[in-house]
């Protein structure tokens, strides 16, 4: 099969990195990159999305990488545990296994949830037409 090609860049050293990603031909042509087959010819590529916060800066990391061991059966998704681990605190972290597909901007896993809770207070605070006082 073809190589994967993914974003390969970090909003810390180009601000066009970031959340939304900025789609441009320039962008296209210089932080893309096509994910080489390593020392295994057998290891597939993934490419890998994440947002974290480093001495309380957000960085968006785009990039080609192997998937971790328990990684192996995601297509798309969030990454690993193992993946996460680190000194930086991990907002988000997807993988994806599709050309370019690491574009995308991160939606928090907290925003749905925030939402329908939203959602069920105001249902339950709103006075209804049909109450009786």
């Amino acid at each position: 099969g073809s190589a994967l090609q993914c974003w390969d860049c970090a909003s810390n050293t180009n601000t066009l990195c970031g959340d939304p990603l900025n789609i441009t031909q320039h962008q296209v042509t210089f932080h893309t990159k096509l994910c080489e087959a390593g020392s295994y010819e057998t290891s597939k590529h993934i490419c890998r999305k994440i947002v974290k916060r480093d001495n309380g800066e957000r960085v968006v990391i785009r990039q080609c990488s192997t998937p971790n061991v328990d990684e192996a059966d995601i297509v798309d998704g969030p990454c690993s545990a193992t993946a996460m681990s680190g000194r930086s605190v991990i907002e988000s972290c997807h993988i994806c296994s599709t050309d370019l597909c690491n574009s995308a901007t991160s939606v928090s896993v907290m925003q749905p949830l925030f939402v329908t809770a939203l959602a069920i207070v105001g249902y339950c605070f709103l006075p209804s037409k049909h109450s009786v006082l």
